[in-house]
């Protein structure tokens, strides 16, 4: 039986109610988190938990439990006997349920705190092949930085990806690449690694942090600026960066070879060295 945390509470996954007036549920007004849990530790849980934190007061939310949720996660990873294998804790954070109207409650409500673990597994092909993408224009709003449940936008859009045969999307304002539907995205050319600046419109992601730090203390150059479409066919890598997938080689963008179309050396090398911090951890 797999058992999940609501409002305090760990109970059986199927037994949790929500209220129909909850809004998460009618404006997609709440934020979430989801940390790796490697067969014994959570990869980097501090820094999911300042994301946290920092997406609860952009968005005006009032709630001092956050700290609380390691706890909560390590005794979900034993509940469902999970503690040797790998799997994923998602969290989510709700401003509550109230009288559905657009302005907050007032006086504020208790948060809705909703947490579930799931055994998970690698695709170790795409890891080592590289997947294709698709390249399309960011429908986003402009709060990218907020890791908020509202992902439409971004479930369309990969649901689009898929159906045209590829893997992913990547997404450009105006011809510059920002990042994909659930992933930060990196390009190499010439030993340096580009990735967007953090700002609005892309999520700060744990794995990125992580990524940028390796390289900078393996002396490899790192350039935090916006790539464009048209800088694409000059790029001679790409990968993409999230909590699940950790670092997955991209070797076609809309069809076009990225790079020779094969996985690259600097990509490889990221690869290593994350694997290498994971095993420190």
């Amino acid at each position: 039986m797999d058992i999940s945390y609501f409002n305090g509470q760990y109970l059986p996954h199927d037994d949790i109610k929500i209220s129909p007036d909850d809004r998460g549920f009618l404006f997609a007004d709440g934020v979430y988190e989801v940390v790796r849990w490697y067969g014994g530790f959570f990869f980097d849980m501090e820094g999911h938990i300042n994301r946290l934190k920092r997406s609860i007061n952009e968005t005006g939310m009032i709630w001092d439990g956050v700290d609380q949720l390691t706890e909560v996660a390590e005794t979900l990873i034993h509940h469902n006997e999970l503690g040797d294998c790998c799997a994923l804790i998602y969290i989510e954070v709700t401003r509550g349920a109230a009288k559905r109207k657009h302005s907050f409650p007032d006086p504020a409500v208790e948060p809705t705190v909703y947490a579930f673990v799931s055994r998970f597994g690698m695709d170790t092909l795409a890891w080592e092949r590289g997947i294709t993408t698709s390249l399309m224009p960011d429908i986003r709003w402009s709060r990218c930085d907020i890791k908020s449940i509202s992902l439409l936008p971004n479930v369309l859009a990969y649901q689009q990806a898929l159906d045209n045969g590829n893997k992913e999307v990547i997404f450009h304002r105006d011809g510059i690449i920002t990042e994909a539907s659930h992933s930060n995205v990196f390009f190499v050319r010439d030993g340096s690694l580009y990735t967007h600046p953090e700002s609005n419109y892309i999520l700060s992601g744990i794995t990125r942090k992580n990524i940028l730090e390796l390289a900078a203390s393996n002396n490899i150059n790192i350039v935090e600026e916006a790539v464009t479409t048209d800088m694409l066919p000059y790029m001679h890598e790409a990968f993409l960066a999230n909590t699940s997938g950790e670092i997955t080689p991209v070797v076609k963008i809309n069809g076009n070879d990225v790079g020779d179309g094969n996985v690259g050396e600097m990509t490889r090398s990221i690869q290593r060295l994350f694997r290498e911090m994971v095993g420190k951890r």
